[in-house]
C-alpha cells in the first residue's frame, strides 16, 4: 500500500475588507503542511521538542522565528500554500463581504488541491473563530464521498495532530512576513531562504502579472522591453494553467505544477535560474511515479514551448524570462545543440552525394525540405563570407 500523504491546513489573516482597521490584514494565507504517514510520528515528536524549547507561537520576534525555522528546515515535510491579496480580489471578483470571500476562496482551494493531489488525507485547524476552515471542511465532506469503509482517498478521515496544525499556522504567519503589508518584515528574505527547499509552491491569487512587475522593479529599473517580456511570460503561463487546469492527463498536471513553481520562483528570485534537479525534486515530492530528466525535458518543457510559452534556460537551469538577456540565454543554449547537429547532417549528406556522384540526396524527401534549405542557405552565407 502506498504511503498516505497528510495535509495539515491552517490559515493567517482576517476575512474582512475594511483595510483602514489596523487588525484587518491585506492578505489571507492558507498553508498545507504535507507529510507522509511514515514520517508523521517523527515529525510530531521533533516539532513538539521545538515547541518545548522555543514556544511555537505565531506572534514572536524575528530572531526567535529564525531559530525555529533553523530547527524545522531539515525535517520531513513540504509546504503547499495560497497567498490571496484581498485588495485585488475585491477589485477583480466583486468580492466585498466576508461570506462571499469565504465562499469564493473555499471552492478555489478545493479545486486546486483536488486537481493537484490524487490522494490526500486532510486535517484542518477549525478551532476558535476560523470560519473559513469550518466552511472548507464542510465543503470538502460534501464533495468527496467516502467508500464502503468510510475512507476517502481525498478528504477528511478523522486524522488529528494539533502540533502539526500549530506548525501550519506558524508557517502561514511566516509567509505573511513577506506579503501582508501590515505584517511585513525586512527579515523575510532570510526566512524564505530557510524555507525554500520545503516549499512546493505558493499560489498567488488573483492572477496578475503586475504582482511580479511591482516586486521586480523594487530591486531594479527595467527597460520597456523587459516589462513587455515579463508581462508576456507571466500572462502566457496563467493562460495555460487556466486552459488546462481541469485536464485529467498526468503530463498536463506536471506542466501546470511546473508553471506554478516557475511563477513562484519568479516572485521570490526573479534573476535566478533553478537547476533541473531542484525542479524535479519539487515536482516529485507530490508524485508516486517519479519524473526523470529526459522525460521532463522532452515531454514537459518542450511541449510548453511548443505551445508558445516563454521559458528561459541556460546551463544553470530554467526560469520565466524577465529581460531580453534571459531570452538570449535560451537562444544561445539552443544554438549549441542546433548548429552542430545541422553541420553533422550536412557532412553526412555531402559524403553520400560524393560517393554516389550526386545521385542520392538523403534530404530529397519533402519532409526534409526545410532542413535542406537551411543547409543550402548556410553554404551560401559561408561562400559570401558572412
Amino acid at each position: 500500500m502506498n504511503d498516505i500523504q497528510y495535509a495539515f491546513i491552517n490559515e493567517f489573516g482576517q476575512y474582512g475588507f475594511d483595510f483602514d482597521q489596523p487588525e484587518t490584514s491585506t492578505h489571507f494565507i492558507i498553508v498545507s503542511i504535507l507529510v507522509k504517514e511514515s514520517d508523521k510520528e517523527f515529525l510530531e515528536q521533533e516539532v513538539e521538542r521545538i515547541k518545548q524549547k522555543h514556544f511555537l507561537k505565531s506572534a514572536i520576534d524575528d530572531s526567535r522565528r529564525m531559530e525555529i525555522l533553523q530547527n524545522l528546515k531539515d525535517l520531513p515535510f513540504k509546504v503547499y500554500a495560497y497567498v490571496i491579496d484581498k485588495r485585488k480580489i475585491r477589485e477583480d471578483s466583486g468580492v466585498s463581504y466576508e461570506k462571499t470571500f469565504i465562499k469564493f476562496t473555499k471552492s478555489k482551494v478545493f479545486d486546486d488541491l483536488y486537481r493537484t493531489f490524487d490522494t490526500l488525507d486532510l486535517v484542518a485547524g477549525e478551532q476558535g473563530s476560523k470560519e473559513f476552515m469550518q466552511e472548507f471542511s464542510a465543503y470538502v465532506r460534501r464533495k468527496c464521498i467516502p467508500d464502503l469503509f468510510n475512507y476517502s482517498t481525498f478528504g477528511f478521515n478523522n486524522s488529528q495532530s494539533q502540533i502539526l496544525l500549530d506548525m501550519a499556522e506558524f508557517i502561514a504567519h511566516t509567509i505573511a512576513k513577506g506579503y501582508d503589508v501590515k505584517h511585513y518584515s525586512n527579515q523575510y528574505p532570510s526566512f524564505y531562504r530557510l524555507l525554500k527547499n520545503k516549499i512546493i509552491t505558493i499560489n498567488l491569487w488573483p492572477h496578475d502579472y503586475k504582482h511580479y512587475l511591482y516586486d521586480y522593479h523594487y530591486e531594479k529599473t527595467d527597460s520597456e522591453t523587459d516589462q513587455i517580456i515579463i508581462k508576456q511570460a507571466v500572462n502566457l503561463a496563467y493562460q495555460y494553467i487556466e486552459e488546462h487546469r481541469k485536464s485529467e492527463e498526468d503530463d498536463e498536471r506536471v506542466r501546470i505544477d511546473l508553471l506554478k513553481f516557475l511563477l513562484f520562483n519568479l516572485k521570490e528570485n526573479p534573476d535566478e535560474y533553478v537547476y533541473t534537479e531542484e525542479i524535479l525534486e519539487n515536482l516529485n515530492a507530490i508524485r508516486i511515479n517519479k519524473i526523470k530528466q529526459h522525460y521532463f525535458r522532452s515531454n514537459i518543457v518542450s511541449k510548453l514551448r511548443d505551445h508558445g510559452l516563454l521559458i528561459a534556460s541556460s546551463n544553470k537551469g530554467y526560469k520565466l524570462p524577465v529581460c531580453l538577456n534571459d531570452l538570449y540565454d535560451f537562444v544561445n543554449l539552443s544554438s549549441l545543440t542546433i548548429y552542430p547537429m545541422i553541420q553533422r547532417v550536412a557532412k553526412c549528406r555531402d559524403q553520400i552525394l560524393l560517393a554516389t556522384n550526386r545521385e542520392i540526396d538523403i534530404l530529397e524527401k519533402g519532409e526534409y525540405d526545410y532542413l535542406k534549405r537551411v543547409i543550402e542557405l548556410g553554404k551560401i552565407a559561408s561562400l559570401n563570407g558572412e
